[in-house]
């Protein structure tokens, strides 16, 4: 019945890995959406096969998704492979029941929830205590506290969650509420242009109490979209509506977006969400735990917390990677399991110091080791500073904390923002990608000898 039942344990385990890299790159929406129901069936030197539930889903995931695939693919260790799509012909869905599977494409709401995703599993600690405030007023009194409420901050540290969780309080209420990713807004206002049902599209956003849109960030490409959003936004702040969004950068910082916009979600609160310290990534870390049924030791979670996870959903992603490696395997999950299951996900990390990372970046940009270490904030020494802590968090097997000590006794939110920023740089700025390859590619091959 399933086909992974032929492959070797290896193989396996790189599967495992492969989608902790897709997760990291998708939002949980995405992933469970377009990435769950595929599965890998043979990996060759040349090729690697996968099984897509039907033809929709794996052209949406040529058309939108193979770059993450295949930097997915390039951190396993698996470079230089064509990714073949084979359809499961032993499912029945019409392409018409294939799309009703899919959240983007679906107009109801609850499609995209994801029912854990609540109050009772949110953890509050101090990097998310505002914004969880903020988000348990607006489910008690929506439309009066805080309109709009707009959270952001990094990947993976629980704005989905909040919305997820604010919704469901609503809707529990008796509320007509409504929440989708940005993308879904973005898809259904195109698809709108060719079916000219402009009434639908506006009756289905602004005939409700509540909207929540995850990911607002995504309106930065596309104008057009923008303004039919600024109306939307009118529309329903003019009769007390309650809004609420969620952007991986604050307002501002938004690429494009009009400062009407921008002074519209300044009408109410702005709050953001920090990368979980320690002692909260133990508790989340406990509470997943507890979610999954896994046995881990207080020893084991504080490892992980130490030396694995940067995000909230990383530790997720991780500890759902250790769970199925560990049934898989039938084994005990021990620090020494852990450890070795960490080592294998980390292949390209091995044998690369520090020292040569700082040695390599302060050559290239013609700086000192001094100026890395110094509280300056130039930018000629801000971004070489930062290229060498995300190159480190890449390369190394140091912990977050162990960085920021190399990088003059910095902690480990400013090495996770320096790494994020420059992971989003090298999206945007095309000298930024070329000057990390030249890097990167100086860091493997002195690694060969």
């Amino acid at each position: 019945e399933n086909m992974n039942h032929y492959l070797s344990i290896s193989e396996k385990n790189i599967w495992i890995l492969i989608q902790e890299k897709i997760q990291e790159k998708v939002t949980p929406q995405q992933f469970t959406t377009w990435f769950s129901g595929l599965n890998l069936i043979k990996l060759t030197t040349k090729e690697i096969h996968l099984r897509a539930p039907n033809s929709f889903c794996s052209e949406w995931i040529e058309n939108n998704y193979m770059d993450a695939i295949m930097l997915s693919l390039k951190e396993a260790s698996i470079s230089n492979r064509k990714v073949k799509f084979v359809i499961d012909n032993s499912s029945s869905e019409s392409e018409l029941s294939a799309q009703n599977n899919y959240p983007f494409l679906n107009t109801n709401s609850s499609a995209n929830i994801n029912k854990n995703y609540n109050y009772n599993n949110f953890l509050v600690g101090p990097c998310n205590r505002l914004a969880h405030a903020a988000a348990l007023a607006v489910s008690e009194s929506p439309g009066t506290t805080y309109n709009p409420l707009f959270i952001h901050g990094s990947v993976g540290l629980g704005k989905t969650h909040l919305l997820h969780a604010i919704l469901l309080r609503l809707q529990e209420k008796g509320h007509k509420a409504l929440y989708l990713p940005c993308e879904s807004f973005v898809n259904h206002y195109i698809s709108t242009i060719k079916t000219d049902d402009w009434d639908n599209f506006r009756n289905k956003y602004r005939q409700i109490d509540v909207l929540l849109i995850d990911d607002v960030h995504f309106l930065a490409n596309s104008q057009s979209t923008r303004e039919e959003f600024f109306h939307t936004f009118n529309a329903l702040y003019t009769r007390q509506k309650q809004i609420v969004l969620s952007s991986d950068c604050p307002p501002e910082e938004i690429p494009t977006i009009e400062e009407r916009l921008i002074s519209r979600f300044r009408w109410g609160l702005i709050t953001r969400i920090d990368p979980p310290g320690f002692e909260t990534s133990v508790a989340i870390i406990q509470k997943k735990i507890s979610l999954l049924k896994m046995d881990i030791s207080y020893d084991v979670a504080c490892y992980l917390a130490d030396n694995v996870v940067s995000n909230i959903r990383e530790i997720e992603g991780t500890l759902t990677n250790i769970h199925k490696y560990a049934t898989m395997n039938k084994s005990k999950i021990d620090l020494s399991l852990v450890k070795q299951i960490i080592k294998g996900f980390s292949k390209q990390k091995h044998n690369i110091g520090i020292e040569k990372i700082l040695n390599i970046v302060t050559k290239y940009y013609g700086v000192q080791l001094s100026q890395l270490h110094s509280k300056r904030k130039l930018r000629s020494i801000t971004l070489p500073r930062q290229i060498a802590m995300h190159l480190a968090r890449k390369f190394t097997n140091l912990s977050l904390e162990e960085i920021g000590g190399y990088m003059g006794g910095r902690d480990h939110t400013t090495v996770m923002h320096a790494d994020y920023k420059i992971k989003k740089l090298k999206t945007l700025d095309r000298n930024i990608s070329s000057t990390l390859r030249k890097l990167e590619n100086e860091l493997t091959k002195k690694n060969e000898y």
